[in-house]
């Protein structure tokens, strides 16, 4: 009969690494269905190569019969072996389906259950493995071959892993190399030492120890992605609140409306043909958006009057850009948010308002919102009149240059026009959103 202190030795380390594996497992239920599927799969492997070994042992303790049935179920453990590692790089490989991955990793499998099955077969029976009356274990010359088959998936567990995981995960290629040596010399130290316990101990131990290392990758990617997902989600709700703010703005007055969202995205499509980086052409699209935001202080009837402003109406049109800045300095998460509604009404020659600032005195981005707040009320229809033809608005913008408008920034605005053939680029740019 097999000793209690055997059966300590050989079930005990793997059955405590395996529910503690499982448990973990079940813990975790963010894993992916797949993934959790090869994982237990895995387990199950290994656990029917346990009971088999064990029942291998009782039979070998017996010291004579049931030779034949011995052979079966040692030719089973030799099956079994080369399949967990099969499922064993399955999980490394993240499950990896394409079939010229899968199907060189069965091949080996498949040629050991043949192999393993040599004593039923006529022409191995010499070469394979085999018991004798006294249920003493003989191996043949093709014994080792399942060693030799954990050797391939051990080749196979390092080419893959190189041409498999991104590049970028080049510690992990390590990890896998670190785990295949373990499983090396654990196959090494069963066959020299004879101890029936070490490549099952090493076996579970390296999926549990790449199992935490899998959950630590899979919690890290899952926080960058709630990350990213939360910032998108701020992202869109910045934007919602801020065009519905500027759509306010725009309401009162039924000629401009959509004027904000069109000098919005004029101004995004300059900064990005100057070569600005992505913040500033989200940030400078913002700055669009609420250039005209001090309106809000303004009366609507000054706003919506058809007749000559007198000074004093004139006059309180031309604060709202002092009345935007102060309701936008104060937003701290975008401190310069308020340039383009203080100075898109500043002129290159030093002529506008409110501060009378000249050339590269005035930042920017409210240069870029200039010219594109501009171009949007020449091709605009107003109280006063209707949109102006395509060629007088090249030619007043062409005389604006160097005295109301940045000549370089008004340049790439007149490219922007010269590529609008059909004279349209105001209708697309209405329906352009980027939410």
């Amino acid at each position: 009969m097999i000793k209690t202190a055997d059966l300590i030795s050989i079930n005990f380390f793997p059955l405590v690494g395996l529910l503690f594996l499982v448990f973990f497992i079940w813990r975790n239920s963010h894993l992916d269905k797949k993934v959790k599927n090869s994982f237990f799969t895995l387990v199950g492997l290994v656990l029917v190569e346990l009971m088999i070994y064990n029942l291998e042992r009782y039979l070998i303790s017996l010291r004579g019969g049931y030779t034949g049935l011995l052979t079966v179920i040692t030719a089973l453990g030799y099956t079994f072996r080369p399949f967990m590692m099969y499922f064993f790089i399955k999980v490394v490989l993240r499950n990896d389906e394409r079939n010229s991955v899968r199907f060189p990793l069965l091949v080996p499998s498949l040629i050991n259950i043949v192999f393993a099955f040599g004593p039923f077969i006529p022409v191995l029976q010499e070469y394979s493995f085999r018991y004798n009356s006294h249920n003493e274990f003989f191996r043949g010359q093709l014994g080792y071959m399942t060693h030799v088959i954990i050797l391939i998936y051990l080749w196979f567990m390092i080419m893959l892993s190189y041409s498999v995981i991104n590049k970028k995960r080049s510690f992990e290629r390590w990890i896998i190399l670190i785990i295949s040596v373990v499983v090396l010399l654990s196959m090494m130290g069963e066959t020299i030492f004879g101890s029936a316990t070490v490549l099952r101990c090493c076996i579970v131990g390296c999926i549990i120890f790449y199992y935490m290392f899998f959950q630590s990758e899979r919690y890290r990617d899952d926080i960058i992605e709630k990350h990213v997902e939360q910032v998108q989600m701020s992202e869109r709700l910045t934007e919602q609140m801020i065009t519905s703010l500027a759509r306010t703005v725009d309401a009162k007055d039924s000629y401009t409306n959509g004027h904000s969202q069109r000098v919005a995205n004029y101004s995004r499509e300059i900064a990005r043909r100057l070569g600005k980086g992505d913040r500033f052409v989200r940030e400078i699209y913002y700055m669009g958006l609420l250039h005209d935001i001090g309106k809000i202080g303004v009366p609507d009837y000054i706003i919506n009057k058809t007749d000559r402003l007198t000074d004093d109406e004139f006059k309180t049109i031309k604060s709202h850009p002092e009345i935007g800045a102060e309701v936008l300095e104060d937003i701290t998460e975008m401190p310069n948010l308020y340039y383009g509604a203080r100075w898109h009404h500043e002129k290159y020659d030093g002529s506008g308002y409110p501060d009378g600032l000249r050339g590269d005195q005035i930042p920017i981005e409210a240069r870029i919102i200039a010219v594109a707040d501009v171009y949007d009320a020449m091709t605009s229809k107003r109280s006063y009149r209707d949109v102006l033809p395509q060629n007088v608005v090249r030619d007043e913008l062409e005389r604006a240059k160097r005295t109301q408008l940045d000549p370089y920034i008004t340049n790439i605005m007149l490219e922007m026009i010269n590529e609008d053939k059909n004279y349209d680029m105001k209708e697309k740019t209405v329906v352009k959103k980027e939410y």
